[in-house]
């Protein structure tokens, strides 16, 4: 009788831990599936900024250098979340523009 006890027991002992484990693994996929929308979310809309903004100083043909830094910074901070080369180009292009004082 012990022995059936233990049995059960163990079993029911399994398949609690196996629950814990799976509710565990299923919220750390449901974080990392958030995290990483949040994330492409927030590559659409570095390159909607970065190209708008670097539109309109290749247009006025200038640039100051508190909005470049800025640009610069965005630029880094979409790489750094692991954007691709979509931006180079107009980087590339407002990197050739005067400086200016200001506007």
């Amino acid at each position: 009788m012990d022995e059936i006890l233990n049995i059960a027991l163990a079993c029911l002992g399994s398949s609690g831990l196996t629950a814990i484990i799976l509710a565990i693994l299923n919220r750390r996929w449901s974080k990392q599936d958030k995290q990483d929308a949040v994330v492409a979310g927030l590559k659409v809309l570095t390159v909607d900024r970065v190209r708008y903004l670097g539109r309109c100083y290749i247009k006025d043909q200038r640039i100051t250098l508190e909005d470049k830094e800025n640009l610069e910074d965005m630029y880094r901070a979409y790489k750094a979340l692991g954007g691709n080369g979509h931006l180079e180009t107009v980087m590339d292009e407002v990197e050739r523009l005067p400086v200016t004082g200001g506007r």
